[in-house]
C-alpha cells in the first residue's frame, strides 16, 4: 500500500491536519530507517523536497509545520528510550528487530507522542495512530498498534 491519504475534498481541520502531519512523519521514520540515514538528513531532505516523501499532493504548507517539527525533535531527543518501551512491551515470541519498518515507524511517534508530548490528550493519539496503522495494515496489525500503544500508556500513568 501506498503512503498517500487523500484528503480531497474535505476541509483540514487543526485534528485533520495533525492526522496527515503524523502520516507524513512515519513516512519520513520510515525513510531514516530504510536509507540508514540520519534524521536530522531526512528532515532536510524533507523540507528540500516534500513531494517526493508522500505523493505530489501533498507538500510541507498541507501539514502542520510546528507540530510535524515538535514530534520529529522529541523522537529525536528520545529515540534510544522510545525504543527500549518498544522492545518491553513486544510479545515473548517476536523481536524488535522483526518489526516491519512501517510498523517501526508508527509505533516509535505513536510511543514518542504518548510519553513525551504530554500537550496532547493519549485517546487522541491512541485514535490517531489507529488510523495511520489502517492505512498501512490490516485488522491484527492495527489490534497490534492498539495494544502497544495502549501498554506502554498503561505503564507510564502508572509510573
Amino acid at each position: 500500500m501506498g503512503f498517500g491519504m487523500t484528503m480531497r475534498g474535505k476541509r483540514r481541520s487543526k485534528s485533520g491536519l495533525r492526522g496527515v502531519t503524523r502520516l507524513y512523519a512515519v513516512q519520513v521514520m520510515y525513510k531514516a530507517g530504510f536509507e540508514k540515514k540520519s534524521l536530522d538528513k531526512i528532515l532536510a531532505e524533507a523540507e528540500q523536497n516534500p513531494k517526493t516523501m508522500i505523493s505530489e499532493e501533498f507538500s510541507l504548507d498541507k501539514i502542520d509545520l510546528g507540530f510535524f517539527t515538535e514530534l520529529m525533535m522529541q523522537m529525536k531527543e528520545h529515540r534510544e528510550e522510545v525504543d527500549k518501551l518498544i522492545k518491553k512491551n513486544i510479545a515473548q515470541n517476536w523481536s524488535f528487530d522483526r518489526l516491519n519498518r512501517v510498523m517501526l515507524a508508527l509505533l516509535r511517534l505513536g510511543v514518542c507522542e504518548i510519553v513525551y508530548m504530554n500537550n496532547i490528550p493519549a485517546n487522541v493519539s491512541f485514535s490517531e495512530y489507529i488510523e495511520v496503522a489502517k492505512a498501512f495494515f490490516k485488522k491484527k496489525e492495527v489490534g497490534f498498534v492498539n495494544g502497544m500503544l495502549n501498554a506502554v500508556y498503561e505503564q507510564q500513568k502508572s509510573a
